[in-house]
């Protein structure tokens, strides 16, 4: 029972911190870029924007794969859940940008997002195939 818990907290604030620093790091990222990219920044604002996202998600996905310590694709999935929530509030508030902007913006940061995840199962696996005694092998 109690690491049943354990796991189910460790999911639970995974989630949460995995969301926590995308918006830590999109306020951080976004500020110098005058907070919101529109479509008709220039084009050197809207890379640095896609820049942003790109490594916020891959930091908040990496940071819910490695709360968590198992199932790291699930856990930065599972931040989407936040981010939906996130972009619908975004969107109900209304923009003078076209809705597919939005939504790419979005679409980009929760790709990025999933990726972090995916990237630590990449890594957590070549190092278990590197050290296979680690594992329980025999190493041979």
């Amino acid at each position: 029972m109690a690491t049943t818990l354990l796991k189910l907290s460790r999911s639970v604030a995974s989630v949460l911190l995995g969301y926590i620093v995308i918006v830590a790091c999109t306020i951080i990222g976004f500020k110098p870029l005058g907070v919101i990219v529109h479509l008709h920044a220039p084009l050197h604002v809207q890379v640095a924007g896609a820049l942003v996202a790109i490594v916020s998600g891959l930091l908040g996905g990496v940071t819910a794969a490695l709360v968590a310590g198992r199932y790291p694709v699930r856990h930065a999935a599972a931040v989407l859940i936040l981010l939906c929530v996130d972009t619908g509030f975004v969107l109900s508030r209304g923009s003078p940008d076209p809705l597919w902007f939005d939504l790419s913006g979005s679409a980009t940061l929760m790709l990025a997002t999933v990726s972090g995840g995916i990237l630590v199962r990449l890594i957590t696996r070549r190092s278990q195939m590197k050290h296979p005694a680690d594992r329980g092998g025999t190493g041979s």
